[in-house]
Order: structure tokens, then sequence, then C-alpha cells
């Protein structure tokens, strides 16, 4: 049987403690789990306007139009919930566009990617993957809890820099984690090399506990 978790979901499954570590094997077990979902649901408007912001070559018409859709139903929502998701995304997208906007990218097809050891897979597909200067980067977008363990994002990104190695000319480097919800950037490092081991220990674990 293979063992299938996203790289995000291993992360944490590797920096968690033993009862930790008990409810996320159970969570794998459960198809189509919704709590592995609320993050992505919850910012998928700012991510799908980031993806085709890019897609069309930094459209700044296209943006403003976007941007001002989502205020006009922010002044329209009706529960703090909704008003709360609309605020959350404006400022997911007005953060990421401080720092990359004026940038050319090309947005290029996401690539399924894989990790795999032993019998777990791990899936690494990226959010964005996108082309500047003639180099492939691969960007995870996401929100980081408070309290979480500093080396969950690095465990990350070294599964996804992994996953992608074999087939992209890329770097540690070349894979982005942007926090959308505070515009933090972390990047992959060769001095994450170490984390292989991690990563193949982490499988062996799990598949144990499977």
């Amino acid at each position: 049987m293979v063992i299938a978790i996203s790289a995000k979901g291993f992360a944490e499954f590797v920096v968690a403690g033993p009862s930790e570590k008990a409810r996320i094997v159970r969570n794998i077990l459960k198809p189509k789990s919704t709590e592995a979902q609320v993050v992505v649901l919850y910012y998928a408007r700012a991510i799908r306007i980031i993806r085709i912001y890019h897609a069309r070559n930094n459209d700044q018409q296209y943006l403003r139009q976007e941007l001002r859709s989502l205020e006009t139903k922010l002044e329209k929502a009706s529960t703090p919930q909704t008003r709360a998701s609309l605020r959350n995304n404006i400022r997911a997208i007005t953060g990421y566009m401080d720092v990359y906007g004026r940038r050319k990218r090309k947005v290029v097809p996401r690539p399924r990617i894989y990790y795999s050891s032993g019998k777990v897979r791990l899936s690494a597909s990226p959010d964005l993957a996108i082309e500047e200067n003639g180099k492939i980067k691969l960007v995870k977008l996401g929100v980081t809890k408070d309290g979480a363990s500093p080396d969950l994002v690095r465990i990350m990104l070294r599964v996804i820099y992994q996953a992608a190695a074999p087939t992209f000319h890329i770097e540690p480097q070349d894979v982005l984690y942007f926090d959308i919800a505070n515009s933090a950037r972390i990047h992959g490092s060769h001095d994450d090399s170490h984390l292989a081991t991690t990563i193949d220990n982490g499988c062996e674990a799990l598949a144990g506990m499977c």
C-alpha cells in the first residue's frame, strides 16, 4: 500500500509530538479530510488572482478590477466571518504585490511532482510555478500558524526541492514559501541538505504507524 500525504502534512508529522503524530496518521487514513484544505480554501480568492495576474503579464487593470470587486463584496458582506475572509484575502493580495507585483514573471504550468521513500509518497506540487530570468521558481503559498516549529517550512521546502530536482535545473533557493498573511518569505537553502536524511527517516516512521 502506498501512503500518500502532502509535503506540508508530512512536515507537520515530522515536527509533531507522539500524540499529534497519531492524529495526523488518522487524518491520512480518512479520505478527503477537510481540515487540510482550510487554509487553501480560505485564501482561494487571493491565490487565483495572483496566478491570473502573472499569467496576464502583470495586468494592472485586471488587478485593480479584482481588488475593487473584493472591496465591494466586503462592503456588502453580512457576517463577521465573510468580512474577515474578504479582508484577509485583500491583505494577502496587496502584501504579495508589494513584494513581487512589478517583477516580470511568467507563470508556467504547475508540475505534478512527488518524492517517494519506501512506501510513502509525498505530494510536492507548488501553488505557483514561475519562470524568471530563464529559471524556474516554485512557490508555496500558505499561512504559518503562531507557535509553529521553524523547521516545518524548511522541511516542506526541502521535500519540494528533492521532488523537483530530477526534472528541473533548480537550486534549493529557487523554492520559496510565501506567507500570504504577513508577506514573510522563506527560501530553501543548500545548508538544509542534512534534511534529506530527516525526510527519509520521517517516511520510515510514518510507514511504521500506518
